[in-house]
């Protein structure tokens, strides 16, 4: 499974029926720096280590932009998850 194809079907398929998606980025630079402090974030709330969540940056060829997207599987996975409100960290998809 290719997760950025898969994730990109999502992103599409979720702003077919969504006039609002989640953040995206004219630029791969704005989208790297906004899901990284993004990352940052849900590290320290939900890791006790405070690890930075795994993220990937993509385009979106349909729409002409760049988005970031968390890994929260790995993320709360993790021996030192803490738990907590899922929706702490919003405006970002996630897998």
């Amino acid at each position: 499974m290719n997760i950025t194809e898969t994730l990109i079907a999502r992103i599409e398929d979720y702003r077919k029926t969504n006039k609002n998606p989640c953040k995206n980025y004219a630029s791969y630079e704005a989208a790297e720096k906004a899901v990284k402090k993004a990352s940052e974030k849900a590290g320290k709330y939900f890791d006790k280590n405070e690890t930075p969540a795994r993220y990937i940056v993509l385009f979106v060829p349909a729409w002409g932009r760049w988005v970031g997207a968390m890994d929260y599987t790995e993320l709360l996975n993790r021996k030192t998850a803490q738990g907590g409100y899922i929706g702490a960290i919003s405006g970002f998809y996630t897998y």
